[in-house]
């Protein structure tokens, strides 16, 4: 329900600036006809105008997707103090009550045109019903109604003013601004937008009636003497009515626009060109029916060949429309060969020439791989054994006492003997030197 009330937040914004350049421009103009046309269509545009958007251009600008009222409109779900009461709930609850309060104002008076229409007598002229207002000096016309009273004087003026009317739907445009005033009747636009197109119904109407045959005095006249002590009536085009009486008598004197003065509704196509870019660019929402020109989606393999730094492309809630599916390749394989069927040309390739690898010898050969070392293990280290010597304390030898008798030192223990060489017995040599296996020690003769 949000977003149909930002929708119309936004509707009513661009009802407004259409509605201004119909004041500054159009509305002393003496073409009611087309200023009929302009507020009808520039009513539609608005209201039409959120609903598309130019893709395009945020890819041409390079705006950034976060705009300037986030997703969809300012969010105002806050609740109050109270968690049982919620804002959103509140306004939308207010605002369905009083546009369901001007519907059944519209039901009410539609009710008593319809009740006056079936109590009193009628009388069918071709597609034309007369209704006979009796004792009733005023008279209106809804859609082919023609409520007048049948004594009532200059009646021929009358009825071709009312005819004017019901010939071109007037009471359809009346019936059309009274909608959109239900639907914004927050907007003090749409009020007064009904008052103008009923007041350009009456410009009509006395243009086409005082055109040939009635003079444009008399009919003022007319007009002054029957607008006093009548109700304007809601959903009727009225004759008389005094609050439009003063601004009509002055069109009827006023001179005719000239042809050039219509060229003022070109200057109507920019801007509703920049209010088209504004509903792009400066609002974000998710109720956006038509793209007009959408946003150019790049392709898987672009997006891949794209480096890391690249902008992203901006996308709204409303436009992330998933990539297309990838393409399935269909590989088409060459039907089986008949088996009689002739030999084509083939092409016979020479086998490849392997070359054996050429070791240079300046090629200093790579280096034997290097065995990782083996994990350290924490060795625990002692200290080296102490090792203590028997220490056996031995008493130094006491010097013997030497008697010196001469020169000569005589010493106690006496010198070692020579040796003498004594001669082996032979029955030692035999004993000991001769073996009888020695080659060396046979004996002689043998």
């Amino acid at each position: 329900m949000m977003n149909w009330l930002y929708y119309l937040l936004e509707a009513n914004l661009y009802l407004a600036v259409f509605y201004g350049f119909y004041r500054l421009f159009l509305h002393k103009e003496t073409f009611y006809t087309i200023n009929r046309y302009y507020l009808l269509s520039a009513t539609l545009f608005a209201f039409a105008l959120p609903l598309l958007q130019v893709g395009y251009l945020n890819e041409l600008l390079s705006t950034n997707s976060s705009k300037q009222f986030g997703d969809g409109g300012p969010e105002i779900s806050k609740t109050s103090g109270n968690p049982f009461i919620n804002i959103n709930q509140v306004i939308t609850w207010s605002y369905l009550l009083i546009a369901l309060g001007f519907l059944a104002r519209l039901a009410y008076n539609l009710y008593g045109v319809i009740s006056l229409a079936t109590a009193a007598k009628k009388q069918r002229q071709g597609k034309i019903i007369l209704v006979d207002l009796d004792n009733s000096v005023t008279a209106f016309s809804f859609f082919n109604m023609l409520f007048i009273n049948p004594s009532i004087k200059e009646k021929n003026t009358i009825l071709k003013h009312e005819m004017v009317h019901i010939s071109q739907n007037h009471s359809l445009d009346i019936l059309f601004f009274e909608l959109i005033q239900i639907l914004n009747w927050f907007n003090p636009i749409t009020w007064v937008i009904q008052k103008d197109i009923k007041l350009i119904h009456e410009y009509i109407a006395d243009d086409l009636t005082t055109v040939s045959d009635i003079p444009k005095h008399d009919y003022a006249m007319l007009l002054i003497q029957n607008s006093f002590g009548n109700v304007p009536s809601q959903l009727t085009n009225q004759i008389f009515n005094q609050s439009i009486l003063k601004r009509r008598i002055n069109m009827l004197n006023q001179k005719k626009s000239a042809g050039r003065a219509r060229l003022k509704l070109l200057l109507a196509i920019p801007i509703a060109g920049g209010m088209l870019c504004a509903s792009t660019l400066a609002f974000s929402k998710d109720y956006v029916l038509v793209d007009l020109y959408p946003e150019k989606y790049r392709t898987d393999y672009a997006m891949n060949q794209e480096p890391k730094t690249a902008k992203k492309v901006n996308v709204t809630k409303q436009e992330q429309v998933p990539p297309p599916p990838p393409k399935q390749v269909k590989v088409k394989f060459p039907p089986p060969k008949a088996k009689n069927s002739p030999k084509r040309d083939q092409v016979k390739f020479p086998p490849p020439i392997v070359k054996p690898d050429v070791v240079n010898k300046n090629e200093v050969p790579p280096p034997p791989p290097v065995e990782p070392p083996p994990p350290k293990v924490d060795q625990v280290k002692f200290p080296p054994p102490v090792v203590k010597r028997d220490q056996v304390k031995f008493t130094p030898p006491r010097p013997k006492k030497v008697e010196v008798v001469s020169n000569e030192v005589v010493y106690d223990v006496p010198p070692p003997q020579p040796k003498s060489e004594t001669k082996k017995s032979e029955t030692d040599i035999k004993k000991y030197d001769f073996h009888p296996t020695h080659p060396g020690n046979k004996r002689k003769g043998e």
